[in-house]
């Protein structure tokens, strides 16, 4: 029998908002993306309800946004962190589906393509699964557990713009700083990172993950809209869903096509009723430019917060994600920041960082098993580079206190850009004698002054979970009771706070975040559901 190397049974995927992929390394030690079972390399991230237990996922169901848009799905990682999203009752997803399941169903279908077509003798099981540098840690959550009830072991979650970098940083031994400016389909992320040899050292990063491509292909829709109206006297308005949709659609191909050429000529067919016209790219340009001022500003503020950590040398601009295929978006980068913008395999450096980054951690972890014994084979050696990552976390966290005032505020505890993992106590204490419990708030935002944001009101923060700890003795007023805060390699947080033998430790529960009987529950509906 061939001795299969378990270690190389990993897969790193993209999950993406428009598009998704998935890659591994090969016996070659190349970072090789996965054709699905319609010969592409990537697959639309859209989901076709027929009814509860059949879907189709890809190409065809975002075909049927035309016919039935009720029933189909698009988008729906945008969805992600969004609370009312996620009310089983009331939500408006076809048969009440939440938005970690049907990023399931997307998962389901890559992962059955792949072990369909038989790219490896072990079915996929082990994966890393990239999203956008700015999710916090519902977001964060909700992908795990997305690829969990996919029937998945993650390995990891890992940010799309670090991703990038390890299959841009694997292919130079050089010592670099390099900007990532990732522009996908429904989010943008900007990161700065530091590549030495292999070495991954995230800087900075912020973004927009409500920000991407199809705001592009929205405005080009709805100058669309006017020329179709115009034309024919009509006084339609995107409220129409299958107007919207085909218009959408349009805008797409028309923006890719807009890409190549100066101008294209665009048809559009509706109800019995047709225009013509033209498009010009100088014009697609115009009505986008706030679009673009957007990440500019965005790119601007990560650049001075890594200036302010001492990273003065001059960057190397990466552009990535397929919409930073727009003609204007390397010019703009170019004319702002006086360099050479390089893109790299804009679809695919993602999920290939990912199947990078993933090798490299089943590898560790099979070669510790052997030196412990509990594995008969050492794996091969690795011929490729190795990647070493240090990530930040992309949010604040912070809970709530009396300060010496004895007004509530929330004091900030961990800030964005620090690196990961990273572990803080804020000093606190009991505020009266014989104190009966203590409330364990945590508080989420994008303050990034630890100097100057380090107390800041209630209002300016999002409430994620509150937990009561109960004291079991009567503790004078002031006794020590410090609030922990644990951020591991994947920006999920943990809470700890004790008084002597008193103690509470959690991992946050939250709204759109399942339990374990909602997990075990979501899983087995998932299981049964027939994906093609």
């Amino acid at each position: 029998m061939e001795y299969i190397d378990q270690s190389r049974a990993v897969y790193g995927i993209d999950l993406g908002t428009t598009y998704s992929c998935i890659a591994q390394v090969d016996k070659y030690d190349q970072a090789v993306v996965l054709t699905n079972f319609e010969g592409d390399q990537t697959t639309p991230s859209a989901v076709y309800f027929e009814d509860e237990k059949n879907v189709i996922v890809g190409a065809e169901a975002k075909g049927m946004l035309t016919v039935e848009p009720n029933k189909t799905v698009v988008c729906v990682k945008r969805m992600l962190g969004v609370d009312e999203h996620f009310d089983k009752q009331y939500n408006t997803l076809p048969y009440h589906y939440d938005p970690t399941e049907v990023s399931a169903l997307i998962l389901k279908k890559l992962v059955q393509d792949a072990n369909d077509l038989g790219y490896n003798p072990v079915p996929v099981k082990d994966v890393v699964i990239t999203c956008p540098a700015y999710f916090g840690t519902k977001e964060r959550m909700q992908t795990k557990q997305a690829g969990e009830m996919a029937g998945l072991n993650v390995l990891a979650v890992i940010n799309e713009p670090t991703a990038a970098a390890i299959a841009y940083g694997m292919k130079t031994e050089q010592k670099k700083t390099v900007l990532v400016y990732d522009l996908g389909g429904g989010t943008f992320d900007v990161t700065i990172i530091n590549v030495n040899n292999g070495a991954i050292k995230v800087i900075a990063t912020g973004g927009d993950h409500h920000l991407g491509g199809v705001d592009w292909d929205s405005e080009l829709a709805n100058y669309m809209l006017d020329q179709f109206n115009e034309q024919n006297a009509t006084y339609y308005t995107m409220h129409d869903e299958l107007l919207k949709y085909t218009l959408l659609l349009e805008a797409e191909k028309m923006k890719k096509t807009l890409t190549a050429k100066d101008a294209a000529m665009c048809t559009i067919q509706y109800d019995g009723l047709s225009a013509r016209f033209e498009v010009t790219r100088a014009i697609f340009e115009m009505m986008t430019a706030s679009l673009l001022d957007e990440t500019i500003s965005a790119t601007r503020k990560v650049i001075d917060i890594a200036r302010e950590k001492g990273y003065t040398d001059t960057l190397e601009f990466l552009l990535v994600g397929g919409s930073s295929r727009m003609p204007q978006v390397k010019r703009r980068i170019e004319e702002e920041f006086g360099c050479d913008a390089k893109m790299s395999d804009p679809d695919q450096c993602v999920a290939k960082g990912a199947a990078i980054y993933a090798l490299n951690s089943a590898y560790t972890k099979t070669v510790d098993n052997y030196n412990k014994g509990l594995i008969d084979e050492r794996p091969l050696p690795l011929k490729g580079p190795r990647a070493r990552v240090v990530n930040v976390t992309s949010k604040t966290y912070g809970t709530r206190l009396y300060n010496k005032e004895g007004k509530l505020v929330v004091y900030n505890m961990i800030f964005a850009n620090t690196p990961l993992p990273v572990e803080v106590i804020e000093p606190a204490s009991t505020r009266v004698d014989n104190q009966k419990f203590l409330a364990i708030t945590v508080y989420e935002s994008d303050f990034t002054d630890p100097v100057a944001d380090y107390q800041v009101e209630e209002r300016f923060c999002v409430k994620l979970e509150e937990r009561n700890l109960e004291l079991n003795k009567n503790w004078p007023k002031g006794t020590p009771c410090d609030v922990k805060f644990s951020l591991n390699e994947e920006g999920i947080l943990a809470v700890h706070c004790e008084v002597d033998k008193d103690k509470i430790d959690f991992e946050l529960t939250i709204t759109g975040v399942k339990t374990q009987e909602e997990m075990e529950k979501s899983t087995i509906a998932i299981g049964k559901t027939v994906v093609s």
